[in-house]
């Protein structure tokens, strides 16, 4: 693993990555990671707890992401070809040290988004002093320009298609105090559509999700179709809300297309030189979203009445 401080990745990386690439005693498959602390000080103290070989640790940390979609293992060889494409931006893990003293005091936040609404070193996860992966950092080029929380790296692993599965909290559409727990995860890829006007970006999305409902109580009522309906429009809602604000914040805010919408743009110019010159990677805020989630509510827990 490659640990860079968020300090350090801040002012640049580029000299640093292009010297990592030529080294042949470094593999193109190892992680790269943005820690929220000093980069000594992460390597020091993320000390195996179930994992005695250090190497076995590192390598394994990150393969939380096939099944929470909290966060994603990045290559270095990815992340170069991340930094090196005209049409996509970089991104890397985000990890810190979870300690007593980075636990998130927030208690303003609804119930059921406080679990995917931090990043590294703020979850309430208590526990010893250990690697806690949890998020994504964000590059423009080849500087680090902010940070995704787990929601929001649940919502780019939906629009980049790389959703396999993850548990996401939404409020009961019956019951405004209550939460429901589903597993969601893509029943395709998701079809985007770009239209260039006037040098403005316009991108439809059209996301299908499957929900599988993991909380529920002996008063819950998803017993009828009509129930069952209301559940997937509000999960549409939810995930349409969370998706909205996902692309408007990496898009205009960060300025980075971490999910490769530019792959799509790139057809509407015949030369490389027109592409080139349209300078993508510097056109992405000007970028205008138009989301649409589908969702279907599947469970063998779930009994339809006729």
């Amino acid at each position: 693993m490659i640990v860079f401080s968020e300090e350090f990745a801040a002012n640049g990386i580029s000299e640093t990555l292009f010297t990592l690439m030529n080294n042949v005693q470094i593999r193109p498959d190892c992680n790269v990671l943005v820690a929220k602390t000093n980069a000594e000080y992460f390597l020091k103290n993320s000390k195996p707890v179930l994992e005695k070989l250090s190497a076995r640790y590192y390598d394994i940390a990150p393969t939380s992401s096939e099944y929470t979609g909290l966060t994603e293992s990045v290559t270095l060889s990815e992340f170069f070809s991340d930094y090196t494409d005209t049409f996509t931006s970089c991104y890397a893990i985000l990890g810190g040290i979870n300690t007593s003293d980075t636990h998130n005091k927030n208690t303003d936040l609804p119930s059921y988004e406080k679990d995917t609404s931090n990043t590294a070193n703020e979850t309430l996860i208590q526990g010893k002093m250990n690697i806690e992966n949890m998020g994504l950092a964000v590059f423009s080029k080849d500087r680090f320009v902010g940070e995704l929380t787990g929601m929001e790296t649940i919502c780019h692993h939906i629009v980049s298609g790389k959703l396999n599965t993850c548990i996401v909290n939404i409020p009961s559409p019956s019951n405004e105090n209550q939460t429901i727990s589903v597993r969601l995860q893509l029943v395709k890829h998701p079809k985007h559509k770009v239209n260039l006007v006037n040098g403005s970006l316009y991108i439809d999305s059209n996301i299908s999700l499957e929900a599988r409902i993991l909380s529920m109580d002996e008063n819950s009522n998803y017993l009828s179709k009509e129930e069952v309906s209301r559940l997937e429009k509000a999960i549409n809602s939810y995930m349409t809300s969370k998706v909205y604000d996902y692309l408007y914040k990496v898009s205009k805010e960060y300025n980075s297309d971490i999910d490769g919408f530019g792959s799509y743009v790139v057809r509407n110019f015949s030369t490389y030189e027109e592409w080139k010159n349209f300078n993508w990677l510097q056109n992405f805020k000007n970028s205008f979203f138009n989301i649409t989630v589908n969702t279907t509510v599947k469970s063998s827990y779930i009994i339809i009445e006729s």
